[in-house]
């Protein structure tokens, strides 16, 4: 009986923790500007807009409780995966945490 208690509570807790992440994630994102990011590295000489950006943009403006780590994670996803120029690749991310 006591594995049973064991493997409900830990699913519970799990199920719980997923639904909290999942709010965190999602709420500020409707507020963040990764359209705005992914527009103006599309509308650039030369046009950046591919999966890898789109996913660097959508990163930068998920609104992650240190807003740090996800300007970090923009950067390095748009500059080390896409060869985003440093400057193009900091303007985007500012304008993708909104």
């Amino acid at each position: 009986m006591t594995g049973s208690i064991r493997t409900r509570l830990a699913a519970a807790l799990g199920t719980l923790a997923l639904a909290a992440g999942g709010a965190v994630i999602a709420a500020p994102a409707a507020h963040a500007d990764g359209p705005g990011c992914a527009n103006y590295l599309a509308g650039g000489n030369p046009a950046r807009s591919t999966l890898g950006t789109d996913v660097a943009c959508g990163v930068g403006a998920l609104g992650l409780p240190n807003p740090a780590v996800g300007k970090v994670l923009c950067e390095t996803l748009m500059s080390k995966v896409d060869q985003v120029g440093p400057a193009r690749t900091a303007t985007a991310c500012k304008q993708a945490a909104g």
